[in-house]
């Protein structure tokens, strides 16, 4: 499972507070997802696909998340030709990584082509990232359970859990609070029917899984009031993310994303990369000398 232990510089827990509660309100304007891409079955791959590439430039966890969002919304409403799937994903990481990331962070477009080998035009970048950010109406406000777990995992666990434990130090216990949420937000990147959850609602299931792999008392009174949801509340959510904990692919599809064709079928490949995308709605045609 790959982890992306870039951290942020913390935010002081007032201004915190203040920033996730504001994010309960733009979760509810999020573009409506109708599970009818036609490149759904990809899927898979291209989250294993954007997160090596996402630890190969040291982005963040909340970059990834909202790369991926980017991407499944995109994906929603558009057909993609087969050898723009790669593009696409790409520029849905050059724009989360725009929003997320310091300035210094940001690798430039031709960095970005440089994991493919250099197979894109750079005016390709240019174009579909303007498409791309019209689509979402040039914003990126966009609140991910990367980015609810960020300040919710703050509570994940307390000193008075501690006392109910074999943990030496507080300290210790709690850095493993914080990686048990980070692999549950992992999971719940894997299927794309998290999508029907709100994102607060995936970042609180994560720490009432991570609470109840520590052994605790699953949800406390704090939590409640923080989060403002009970422990019923998340009970579907987790046990959906529970269900992927199981998938024995997780692995494979990182290998085949770490190949070295990059994922594009060359004579002797045996990396699985998708194949037929078929015609519905609207259609991008990405050709060198087309524009988006």
């Amino acid at each position: 499972m790959i982890m992306l232990n870039v951290p942020r510089e913390p935010w002081p827990i007032e201004y915190a507070a203040e920033h996730a509660e504001l994010n309960r309100d733009r979760e509810q304007d999020r573009i409506p997802f109708a599970y009818r891409s036609p490149q759904i079955q990809h899927r898979s791959y291209l989250v294993g696909w954007i997160r090596t590439r996402a630890e190969k430039f040291m982005f963040c966890t909340s970059t990834v998340h909202l790369a991926i969002y980017i991407l499944d919304i995109f994906m929603d409403n558009f057909n993609i030709e087969l050898d723009r799937l790669h593009l696409v994903a790409l520029v849905c990481l050059q724009v989360a990584s725009k929003y997320e990331e310091r300035d210094v962070r940001i690798p430039k477009a031709s960095q970005f082509n440089s994991v493919v080998n250099n197979r894109y035009q750079l005016a390709e970048f240019r174009d579909l990232e303007v498409m791309l950010l019209s689509f979402l109406g040039w914003k990126l406000n966009l609140p991910t359970a990367a980015h609810f777990a960020e300040y919710y995992s703050l509570f994940a666990v307390s000193k008075k859990d501690w006392c109910q434990t074999e943990f030496l130090s507080y300290e210790t216990f709690w850095q493993e609070a914080q990686r048990a949420v980070k692999d549950y937000l992992d999971l719940a990147l894997l299927d794309i029917c998290m999508m029907q959850f709100l994102p607060s609602i995936v970042a609180c299931a994560c720490v009432l899984l991570a609470r109840q792999q520590l052994r605790l008392i699953k949800w406390t009174e704090e939590l409640q009031i923080i989060t403002k949801y009970q422990c019923e509340d998340l009970t579907l959510c987790a046990n959906v993310i529970l269900s992927r904990s199981s998938n024995r692919g997780i692995e494979r599809k990182r290998k085949n994303a770490d190949s070295p064709d990059l994922g594009y079928v060359t004579a002797g490949s045996t990396t699985s990369t998708p194949e037929g995308i078929t015609s519905k709605r609207r259609i991008i045609v990405c050709t060198e000398d087309s524009n988006l």
